[in-house]
């Protein structure tokens, strides 16, 4: 059934190694962006909040924001449950669910959440999907509700040199067939969101931008994070026997290279962009 179709794992593995990587990608972008909501978005959480974390993955945005929030409703949902952590380890106001963005939701959720949030849902979007996932999910809004959505400029992403003497050429190289594979999917949403939420009716819509090397410190676990991402991409593709898979003796090679540039000093950069908006009173 075409609405189950779960785009991210056909490129990326759902298991408990991804989701160590996840929730420190999750943690490092949220260091450089420098908040997990918009000081605009913030004003509408209340001790009863309701919130919707959208392609909630690990549940890395609920627990965070139940820190400080431990009498909010957070809903996570997701089209997996493959990367939901176990239920011991969650926050006893989040709870989590199954949803697939792309479709209609249900009616019973129809206004019932202060803030709508998604993060890096681009890898599971074909280019003509976003303006219905958008108008989908801002159905979830109440009136003055909030949506706040992160996306990354993956197609952007360089790996530059850190001291004169650093080396970047097998970072680059794995780079770039990463991306050569996903430009279908990363080249939309970053920069369609503010657009996207204006069309569906969403009032008072900004974007920002800032570079995941913002924070000098997180610039080597930030690189390291890609490059678990990206190697692991490329073995799930020569296991499966893909056209134009590197053989798994070309991969583990690529690899040493590719640690001992950032062992040298290569880091990588891209923009992250963030876009919020508001449902109308």
């Amino acid at each position: 059934m075409s609405f189950l179709r779960d785009t991210y794992a056909e490129n990326m593995q759902r298991d408990s190694t991804e989701a160590q990587r996840l929730d420190e990608q999750f943690h490092l972008l949220t260091e450089n962006i420098g908040y997990l909501l918009h000081p605009s978005v913030r004003v509408k959480m209340h001790p009863q909040a309701r919130v919707a974390d959208i392609a909630t993955g690990t549940a890395a945005f609920l627990r965070d924001l139940a820190r400080n929030w431990p009498d909010a409703i957070l809903h996570g949902y997701d089209i997996s449950t493959a990367l939901y952590p176990p239920s011991r380890i969650l926050p006893g106001n989040v709870s989590l669910h199954i949803l697939d963005a792309r479709r209609d939701v249900p009616v019973s959720l129809w206004g019932q959440y202060d803030i709508v949030h998604v993060r890096l849902i681009a890898a599971g979007l074909a280019a003509s999907e976003w303006g219905r996932t958008i108008r989908n999910l801002a159905k979830l809004l109440k009136p003055g509700g909030a949506m706040q959505w992160e996306e990354c400029d993956f197609t952007n992403v360089r790996h530059l040199p850190g001291r004169p003497d650093s080396t970047t050429g097998a970072a680059t190289t794995i780079g770039l067939m990463f991306l050569t594979a996903m430009r279908p999917r990363f080249e939309h949403g970053w920069n369609r969101l503010a657009a996207e939420m204006r069309n569906v009716g969403l009032v008072d819509v900004h974007t920002e931008a800032v570079s995941v090397d913002r924070v000098y410190d997180t610039r080597p676990r930030l690189t390291a994070n890609g490059m678990r991402a990206m190697f692991s991409w490329a073995r799930l593709h020569a296991a499966r026997g893909s056209q134009g898979a590197l053989t798994m003796r070309q991969i583990d090679d690529l690899e040493r290279k590719a640690y001992a540039d950032i062992q040298s000093g290569c880091y990588v950069t891209f923009d992250i962009h963030v876009a919020w908006g508001f449902r109308p009173e």
